[in-house]
């Protein structure tokens, strides 16, 4: 049970700055305090963006492990074809990006 209190000052720059890495963090004020002064390893919540973007890269991972395969078994017909389907990929992200 944590029934001791700490109060500091900061600036309002501060406070926010605080209070949104916090926030980032998906936990509250003090224990983002409490971590960074016991130097426990804080780690991000992924927004919803950033896990469709993980989502992404990993089928450009996946389809470039395919063009490796592919290439130590000698088909270039459908290293062709997976590399083409690969930059399609990676294009039609890209452009989202710029959305």
């Amino acid at each position: 049970m944590k029934s001791k209190r700490i109060l500091i000052r900061v600036s309002n720059t501060e406070f926010y700055i605080i209070k949104n890495k916090a926030k980032q963090a998906g936990i509250t004020t003090s224990e983002f305090l409490r971590s960074l002064a016991l130097e426990y390893n804080l780690s991000y919540k992924l927004t919803a963006e950033e896990i469709e973007i993980y989502k992404e890269l990993n089928k450009f991972s996946d389809n470039f492990r395919r063009i490796g395969n592919l290439f130590k078994q000698g088909d270039t017909t459908k290293v062709k074809e997976v590399s083409i389907e690969t930059a399609q990929l990676i294009r039609e992200h890209l452009n989202r990006l710029k959305t």
